[in-house]
C-alpha cells in the first residue's frame, strides 16, 4: 500500500483519516511514496495526535477543493535503448530525411539540440487527454548553452529547446535514424544534465493530490484552513505583521507542506520545484494546466541526473493544445537549489 492510497483513497470519517496518518509516521519501510529524498517518518515523530487530527481535516478539505489528478510515475534505468523507447539519451526516433532540430537563431545558431527524451505512448499506461500512440520527443541545449535551452524571459520559445511530435511511426529501423547519422557533441559539456542514455519504466497511473510547490496550493491551503476552523487568515506564511497561519499554527504548516512534498519524474499529475512554479507568472502560462513531463534530479556517479544543483525540469501544455496535439506551446521550465 503506496502513501497515496494510504491518505487520498476511499473518502473516509475524520477518524480514519487520522488513522492513516498515524500510520504513516509509524510506517518505517519504504512505502513513504513521494515524499522528498531522505525524508523518515521520526522527523516528525514528535507531532501530537492533535495537529496530525487537524491536519488530516485540512488536507480532506483541500483535496475536496482541488480535485488529484492521474500521474504516472516514471524510473531511468541505465540501459542501452532502441529508438522506440521511452527513454532519455541515444539515438531519438527520426526518419531519415528528417531535419535534425537545431538553434534557429542568436549566439548559439546551427548548433544541434541535444536530445533530452521521449515518450512513445503505444508502450505507456494511457492518462485521459494524452495520446494513446505516437512519440513525442523533448531537445533542449546546445554545446555551450548553460541554461539547457530555457529562456527566462519567455519560457515557450522554442529557440534552444524543441518538443517534437511523430504520430505515425515507421517500424523499419533502416527507414530511421542510426548512430551514424546524428550530430556529434561535446561530452565534456557538463550543463546538460546526464550523460549516455536511460530507459524510462513507467508505473500504472496513480491519482495524486495538489502538492505545495503548485502555484495553486498556497492560496488552497488558506481557504481549507479557513473553512475548516472558521478563521479569516489571508496567507499560509507571511511576516510577522500579516495575518497568516503559520504564526498562529507553525505545526500544522511544517506538517502539511511536508506531507505534500511530492517530486519524482513523471507524466501528468501535479508538478514540482525548488523555487516558484512560472505558471502563476502570466495569463498564458496559467493556461498550461498540463504536466506533459518532468525529469528530476537522482543517482549518483555515471548514473547521476543533475539539473544544476539537484533541481528539476519541466514541460506544460495547456489541456487544449494536448487533445490537438499542437506542441508549439509548450511551456518549458527548470529551476535548482
Amino acid at each position: 500500500m503506496g502513501l497515496f492510497t494510504k491518505l487520498f483513497g476511499k473518502k473516509n470519517n475524520s477518524n480514519d483519516e487520522v488513522s492513516k496518518i498515524a500510520e504513516m509516521f509509524e510506517d518505517n519501510s519504504n512505502e513513504l511514496y513521494g515524499l522528498p529524498e531522505g525524508y523518515k517518518p521520526g522527523e516528525a515523530a514528535d507531532t501530537s495526535d492533535e495537529e496530525k487530527a487537524k491536519v488530516a481535516r485540512v488536507l480532506a478539505q483541500l483535496d475536496a477543493d482541488i480535485p488529484a489528478k492521474a500521474r504516472i510515475s516514471l524510473k531511468p534505468v541505465r540501459e542501452h535503448t532502441s529508438v522506440f523507447d521511452s527513454k532519455l539519451g541515444g539515438i531519438p526516433y527520426l526518419p531519415k530525411g528528417y531535419e535534425y532540430p537545431v538553434v534557429n537563431t542568436g549566439e548559439h545558431f546551427g548548433k544541434p539540440l541535444r536530445f533530452l527524451a521521449q515518450l512513445n505512448f503505444a508502450k505507456l499506461p494511457h492518462i485521459e487527454g494524452f495520446p494513446q500512440s505516437g512519440i513525442l520527443q523533448f531537445y533542449a541545449g546546445c554545446d555551450g548553452d548553460d541554461l539547457i535551452g530555457m529562456d527566462f524571459e519567455n519560457g515557450f520559445n522554442q529557440n534552444g529547446f524543441r518538443v517534437i511530435y511523430h504520430g505515425e511511426i515507421i517500424e523499419d529501423e533502416r527507414q530511421l535514424y542510426s548512430a551514424k547519422d546524428m550530430p556529434s557533441f561535446d561530452m565534456d559539456d557538463c550543463a546538460f544534465p546526464f550523460r549516455g542514455e536511460f530507459r524510462l519504466d513507467a508505473s500504472e497511473p496513480e491519482m495524486q493530490p495538489v502538492i505545495a510547490s503548485d502555484y495553486h496550493f498556497d492560496k488552497a491551503a488558506v481557504a481549507a484552513y479557513n473553512k475548516v476552523f472558521g478563521t479569516q487568515y489571508d496567507s499560509v506564511f507571511g511576516t510577522a505583521d500579516k495575518n497568516c497561519i503559520y504564526h498562529h499554527d507553525k505545526d500544522l504548516c511544517d506538517l502539511l507542506y511536508e506531507m505534500r512534498s511530492i517530486s519524482g519524474s513523471a507524466i501528468g499529475g501535479y508538478p514540482y520545484f525548488t523555487q516558484d512554479d512560472p505558471r502563476g507568472y502570466g495569463e498564458e502560462a496559467g493556461k498550461c494546466d498540463i504536466l506533459l513531463f518532468q525529469l528530476d534530479s537522482e543517482g549518483s556517479g555515471a548514473d547521476e541526473i543533475m539539473w544544476g544543483d539537484c533541481g528539476v525540469g519541466n514541460f506544460f501544455i495547456s489541456a487544449e493544445d494536448l487533445v490537438a496535439l499542437d506542441f508549439t506551446k509548450v511551456l518549458y521550465n527548470w529551476d535548482c537549489c
